[in-house]
This record gives structure tokens, sequence and C-alpha cells, in this order.
């Protein structure tokens, strides 16, 4: 009896635990649902205000009345979280509402109250003062409450729940306790079909002991014979661990120096990886052979077991590509895995009889790719002797022919990848020529000028050398070309570029055109007076030219104007300051009457 009411006080004592961790759990599950509501109330209150209220609002502050915006504001005071509700006017003039005197204002919204009919001006502005203090204390209150009904329900259940163990479960239970100790019937109350089943059960445990002993003992001899089997096998797995084990190391080598050397030293590679592979498996020959478009043999690397004499291999008597069998296999399932001649079929008859002249018994060949022609096929043999080939060795083979097709395909790769580099390389060359070079002239191009013009600088600034600059423009060229035409003005160009640059041959420089008739000239090692003399000899040279311009107001033909410029560090902080007053002694020189030079150092 005592033990029946310690189960009956533990279980009771459990219950109420969970009856308060239910109404705890109940209550904070509410209490957080209730504090998400509240929040997604509050954040939809802007749209709510603005698509309910604020657009009636607007008519009753601009029709003034008054009473039916203290309605609107007082609709406004009743929405959730709306504490106090201010309408203010442009003349200064509040209208309110508040529903909650006692109510803590925690943050204020704004709102225009705008109408059409004011043109888009703010009648006034809406107040909102909100908080929820007073919806949180509504939240914890319905909280409470449902805590309190849920652990009333849960309460009433217990007490349901204790009455119905009571009756059913814990009186016979003591008449069972009972029965143990005084090996003797007891009179069976409310339990009486339960307390019979279990004095049954509790019988046939009896009977069925001496059984448990035997039957413990059979499993006893049966588990020490599957303690032999699984030592057995035990060693079996660590011998194929082990060679797994080297497998995967060998793998790992073979794809790490794969990986580093220079396709020169590959060959000598794949032999040794060949040699490696043969000797793990147990295999007589590894090869791998290269084939051409046409499928036709183009290369092939071979290893085969030192204490079989030499043999050229069964693929260098019969071409490939003519196998009636073999080879349209292989393209289709991608592996060919032999154990026995006989189990070739009729069509491949002839391959047979090839296999068979070389002894070979056993044989898995693995194309290096799935395309159609293939481009390399992975092979091994077992000669004179029969071989099942087994999952592990055709899965490491797979890998193995994995390897290879990757180191393939990175030699293509780095072939293609060098020949487009070399490609590029003269793209880059020709683009480089070109952008440096005016397409018309021949002369450096802007982009040449940007590129030298700072060396030039350095040079001259570093070795305390001279360097001058010559601007020259053609006098009225746009009308030239309007009057001869636009090759005839592409040729006046070209005469006179020509004359720049055999200029150059006599005073080293840079010769540049700037933009349309406009061209520059740079000579490091010429003072004012140099720099001078080479102007006017260029301008005597383009007038020896005798080019008709009768367009000209400046000389019957095609005269040019020079600007002269010599850096003078006093006065030039780099070169663009130098050529800068180039081109203003250029325009002096237009102003002085063009077919002239001018020098900034005479100015």
């Amino acid at each position: 009896m005592a033990a029946t009411n310690s189960l009956s006080s533990r279980l009771q004592w459990r219950g109420v635990l969970c009856l308060l961790l239910l109404g705890a759990l109940g209550g904070s599950g509410h209490y957080l649902l209730g504090l998400r509501d509240i929040e997604q109330r509050l954040a939809q209150l802007h749209t709510l205000v603005e698509q309910r209220f604020v657009g009636v609002l607007a008519q009753s502050v601009w029709d003034l009345d008054q009473h039916n915006t203290q309605q609107l504001l007082e609709s406004i005071n009743q929405l959730d979280g709306v504490n106090r509700v201010e309408l203010i006017t442009n003349l200064g003039q509040r209208q309110s509402s508040q529903l909650h005197p006692t109510a803590h204002s925690e943050w204020i919204r704004d709102f225009p109250v705008q109408s059409e009919r004011s043109g888009n001006q703010p009648l006034a502005s809406l107040r909102l003062h909100l908080g929820q203090q007073e919806l949180l204390q509504q939240l914890r209150l319905r909280s409470l409450l449902f805590a309190g009904s849920l652990m009333a329900t849960m309460l009433l259940m217990l007490l349901l729940c204790r009455h119905f163990m009571q009756r059913h479960l814990l009186r016979p239970l003591e008449q069972l306790v009972g029965q143990l100790h005084k090996e003797q019937p007891l009179p069976l109350a409310d339990g009486e079909r339960e307390l019979g089943l279990l004095g049954k059960q509790l019988q046939r445990y009896r009977q069925g002991w001496q059984q448990q002993l035997q039957q413990q003992q059979q499993r006893g001899n049966e588990l020490q014979k599957q303690r032999e089997q699984l030592s057995e096998l035990a060693s079996q797995r660590t011998t194929e661990l082990d060679q797994l084990t080297r497998s995967q190391q060998l793998l790992a080598k073979l794809s790490h120096s794969f990986l580093r050397l220079p396709p020169a030293e590959q060959r000598d590679a794949i032999a040794d990886a060949l040699a490696r592979i043969g000797h793990l498996l147990g295999v007589d020959r590894c090869y791998l052979l290269l084939l051409d478009e046409r499928q036709a043999l183009q290369q092939h690397i071979s290893w085969q077991n030192a204490q079989l004499p030499p043999d050229g291999g069964f693929y260098l008597q019969a071409p490939l590509q003519h196998s009636p069998w073999l080879l349209p296999q292989l393209q289709q399932q991608a592996q060919l895995t032999i154990s026995r001649l006989e189990e070739i079929p009729p069509d491949g008859h002839g391959e047979r009889l090839l296999l068979a002249e070389h002894g070979i018994r056993g044989l898995v060949l693995i194309a290096l790719d799935h395309t159609v022609p293939l481009h390399g096929i992975f092979g091994c043999e077992v000669v004179n002797r029969q071989h099942d080939w087994l999952d592990k060795e055709l899965t490491l083979l797979r890998l193995f022919a994995e390897q290879l097709s990757g180191l393939l395909l990175r030699h293509q790769q780095l072939q293609q990848h060098e020949a487009l580099t070399q490609q590029l390389a003269a793209a880059n060359a020709k683009l480089q020529a070109q952008s440096h070079c005016d397409g018309l002239t021949g002369l450096a191009s802007v982009s040449r000028l940007q590129q030298d013009k700072q060396q030039l600088f350095e040079q001259a600034f570093l070795r305390q050398q001279a360097l001058s600059a010559l601007m020259l423009d053609i006098d009225q060229f746009a009308a030239y070309n309007s009057h001869a035409g636009h090759l005839a003005g592409d040729d006046c160009l070209l005469r006179i570029a020509q004359l720049l640059q055999a200029l150059l041959a006599a005073h080293p420089g840079l010769a540049v055109r700037i933009k349309g008739a406009t061209m520059l000239l740079l000579l490091p090692q010429h003072d004012p007076a140099q720099a001078t003399a080479v102007a006017e000899q260029l301008r005597q040279a383009v007038a020896a030219l005798q080019l008709p311009h009768p367009a000209s107001r400046v000389s019957s033909f095609v005269s040019v104007s020079v600007g002269c410029a010599t850096l003078d560090l006093r006065r030039h902080d780099d070169i663009d300051d130098l050529i800068g007053e180039a081109a203003h002694a250029l325009r002096q020189a237009k102003a002085q009457g063009r077919n002239r030079c001018v020098s900034a150092a005479a100015t």
C-alpha cells in the first residue's frame, strides 16, 4: 500500500509540475504572440490613418466643419496605440481628442493634411501621440486569463486521470504485489481482467526460465562461431583496406605529379604510373592508347610484366578503326570488361581470335572521354591465366582513367592557351602600334604623346638640357578642304607630315598630329634660337611645296603658322605648360597675319 501511495504521490506531484509548466508556457506564448500582434498593428497604423482618415479630415478642414473634424479625431483616438490626437491648422489653431488622459505617450507621428482643392498644399498637421503601455497592460491581463483557463482545464484532466489510474492501475498493481509475496490468490476487484493477464504472464515467465537458459547456451556456441567468422572476415577486410589505402595513395601521388610536371616529362610519368598500377593489381599489361580523328592509333605508352616475352600488343596488329565489335562497344558503353574470351559474342569473333593469339584471357578497356570519336583508351590485360575482375579493381581503373583524362585535357588546354596567348600578344602589339600612330599621316598619335612626353620632360630636367616645342597649324585649312576637296586636304596633310619626318632625321625628336591640321614637334637639346631656325626651315619647306590655295587670304599657296617655346623651369612646372606656351605663340602668329613663326621667348 505504501508503494502504491508513493507512486500515486509521485505521479500527482509530477502532474502538478507539468500543469504549472504548461500554464507558464501557454501564458508566455500567448504574451509573445500578443506582442507580435501589437507591433504589427502599430506598424500598420501609419498606412491605416493615411488611407481612412487623412483624406476625409482634409475635406472637413477645408469645409470648416469642426463637428465632423472632432468626430474624426475621436475615431482616430479609438485606434489601438493612439493616446491623443491633435489637429494643428496653418493658422495655429488646435483641436484635439484624448480618450486616455492617464496614458503615457512614447513617440509622436505627424501627418500632413492636404487636399486637391488647396493645390496640394498642407491645410493642417495631424499629430498622433502613440504608446503601447495600455496595450501591454491589456495583453498581460489576457495572458493571465489564458494561462488560468489552461491550467484549470489541465487540472480537471489531471483529476480524471488520477481517478482512472487509481481504479484501473494502482489497485490491481497492489493485488499483484501481494500475490507475488504470499503466493496465494487474492480477490480481484475492478481490475480483474488486467490482474489475470498479469498473473498468466508471470507464470509463463517462470516456465520459460529454463528454456531461456538453454537458449542462452546455444547462443553462446553460435556467438563463438560468429566470432571466428568475423575474425576471418576482418583479416580479409584488412587486406582489402591495405590495398585500397595503397591505391588511394597512388592516385593522390599521380594526381599531384601530373599537375606539376611539364609536358615534356609527362610521357615518362605515365609509363611509371602504368607500372605502379600493374604491380598493385597484379595484371600483366597496362597501356594508354591515343587516337586521332579517324580512330587510328596515333601514340601509345605501355608497360608489361618482365616475365612475359616482348609483345607489341594486339592493338598494333589490327587497326582499331576497322574493329567490327570492340571499338563500337567501347564507344557505346565507355567501358569494356572481359573476364573470359567465351563472353565475346559472335560479332567479335575476329577480336576473340586475335586476343587468344596473344594469350590474353582477361581484358579491361576504358574510354578516357565520352565523345565520339574517342580520343584515348586505357587498358589492362591478364595473360595465360583466368582472372575475375572485382568491383574494387574496376573502380580503381576508372579512377586512374579519370586521372589520365584530366592530364590529357590539361595538356590540350595548355596547348590551346599557349596558342591563344601568342595570338593575343601579336594582336596587342598590332593594336599598340596602331594606337600610337596616326592613320593618315603616319605621325605619332596623341596617345603616343601622352606616353612619351613625361619621359622627355624628365630627361631634360635631370640632364639640364634644353627642350623646345613647335606647334604648327596649316593656315585656313578648312577653306582649303572646302575648295579643293577632302582628298586634296588629306594629301596636303600627308605632304607636310613627310616634311616633319624628314626634319626628324636631322633633328631627333617626336612629331605628333594633335588634331585636324594642327601638329606638334618636340625637339630635345634645342634652345630658343635653334627651335626658331627649325620652325623657319619648316615654314619655308611648306611654302616650297607650292600647293595652290586659292581660298587663302594669306598666300596663293599653302602656308603654315608656327609657335615656338623652350622649357624654362621657372615658368614651366611640367611639359604641358611648355606645350601650352607653344600653342599660345601659335595663336599670336595667327593674330599677326599667319604664315610666320613666333617664339614665346621673343614675346
